[in-house]
């Protein structure tokens, strides 16, 4: 395949709506399990020993609920850049995170989906690497389906 075609491909309007609504129903997964067991995921945020202890609760009951509406604005195409910011924001948290933990080589769980059974390796460092450059891809291409572009009122439609 020539780089002109791969340039097309690239740029084509289809693959970042697939890649978006991925990236989206991943983080909307990943936020059930945490939100219905907030205690569980407290346990696998301290479990890090990176979050100070007094902020452990408050993250593991607001990250969820961040992840969940972000990747339901991302699937419904509401202020995508905006929310695939925050989960590129979120995914290079999680990787210096997942990278520190190794380095410390203290063996935890992930708790990305289910709190417990996953552990840490680097595929997962990898993984959350691989996540965010396709993010970054949805926030440079992504133009399809966006219903805030098709609902919400714009300032010069205002005026007579």
């Amino acid at each position: 395949m020539s780089s002109e075609r791969i340039k097309i491909l690239v740029k084509h309007p289809f693959p970042p709506l697939l890649v978006r609504f991925y990236i989206g129903a991943i983080f909307v997964y990943a936020s059930l399990h945490k939100i219905n067991f907030p205690a569980e995921f407290s346990d696998n945020i301290a479990s890090y020993l990176i979050v100070p202890y007094w902020l452990v609760n408050p993250t593991a009951v607001f990250l969820p609920w961040i992840e969940l509406i972000s990747g339901v604005c991302l699937i419904a195409g509401i202020r995508v850049r905006a929310s695939v910011s925050i989960i590129c924001g979120l995914l290079a948290l999680f990787t210096i995170a997942v990278i520190i933990v190794l380095i410390r080589k203290t063996p935890i769980d992930c708790g990305c989906f289910n709190n417990v059974g996953d552990p840490v390796s680097w595929l997962t460092a990898g993984r959350d690497i691989i996540w965010l450059a396709m993010g970054l891809y949805v926030y440079k291409y992504d133009s399809l389906i966006h219903l805030d572009r098709l609902f919400m009122v714009k300032p010069e439609d205002l005026n007579p």
